[in-house]
């Protein structure tokens, strides 16, 4: 067995077709079928079943996928560490999600330059984070929990902060009063389902508590864009509370919720694979502590 004929596999397995799974990597199908057949030689058993409307897995295949996904990722992790520390030091890769940018970031970035270790940091949302660290492509990430976790992700938690709205200054009354849902609720700003499930749906099921269907005028995954639509007046978000100590935006307003219960979190955390121990990750990691953020 090696990890060729596992890249094999998987891209059948996501193609549900020989000749599309071919093109995709760039070889001819008969190399490719031979590929696979040679594997389920090895492992003594049938792992892809052809029907009349493609490929579909068989109960062995079904076991293996994941084992097959995690090989191939630890393998080409590997491959980039290899590279990485045979060449010239290069900086640390952190990616980054919008609300780590005002209290999390910058405490492990002056860490970071304490040590001379050079940084390079990519905004991303959380799920292209943890691809990106699976594969090698990021050391240290800034992520919101929860998630469905690579294999051998580790996860520090940093802060599970309570919502607050921000709002078009023109929609809420002066002071700094509380806000009720149902002010915001017709003109609604989320981040998309897929960024973060949970909290989207403990979002709506605190809408659903108090019988108000909220009215989502537009999705948007990135909270500074988020923010700059709610400035343009478009509408009001949910944001964590530690934006309404970090923030001041022109035309945008952080208010509390009146209501006192089932009011989501916010949660953030550092995620990473294990690190080798001479890494400038691990060393990072070793001299940072977590400062008490967004309560």
């Amino acid at each position: 067995m090696n990890i060729q004929r596992f890249s094999h596999f998987l891209a059948v397995v996501e193609e549900a077709n020989f000749g599309r799974a071919a093109r995709r990597i760039g070889i001819k199908q008969p190399p490719l079928s031979q590929s696979i057949r040679r594997l389920e030689r090895d492992l003594g058993v049938a792992l892809l079943e052809r029907t009349a409307k493609g490929v579909k897995l068989t109960q062995a295949g079904e076991a293996f996928l994941p084992e097959a996904r995690a090989a191939v990722a630890a393998a080409n992790r590997g491959a980039a560490l290899a590279r990485s520390a045979a060449t010239v030091r290069k900086p640390l890769r952190i990616g980054v999600i919008s609300i780590a940018l005002w209290q999390a970031l910058p405490a492990l970035v002056n860490v970071a330059r304490q040590l001379k270790i050079p940084v390079h940091l990519e905004q991303k949302t959380t799920n292209q984070q943890l691809a990106a660290l699976a594969s090698g492509d990021l050391d240290l990430g800034f992520v919101a929990p929860p998630f469905e976790a690579p294999a051998r992700l580790r996860v520090i938690p940093l802060a599970n902060d309570p919502v607050v709205v921000a709002a078009p200054s023109k929609l809420v009354p002066k002071g700094r009063h509380a806000v009720p849902l149902r002010l915001i609720s017709e003109q609604l700003i989320l981040f998309p389902r897929a960024e973060g499930p949970i909290l989207y749906d403990a979002i709506l099921a605190m809408f659903g508590a108090q019988g108000i269907s909220p009215n989502i005028v537009q999705e948007s995954p990135r909270m500074l864009t988020t923010l700059a639509l709610v400035a343009a007046g478009c509408g009001a978000t949910l944001v964590p509370a530690c934006l309404r100590q970090s923030l001041s935006i022109k035309g945008v307003e952080f208010r509390r919720l009146q209501q006192s219960h089932n009011i989501p979190t916010w949660p953030l955390a550092l995620a990473y694979m294990p690190l080798s121990a001479g890494s400038d990750a691990a060393k990072l990691l070793a001299r940072w502590r977590p400062p008490a953020i967004c309560v």
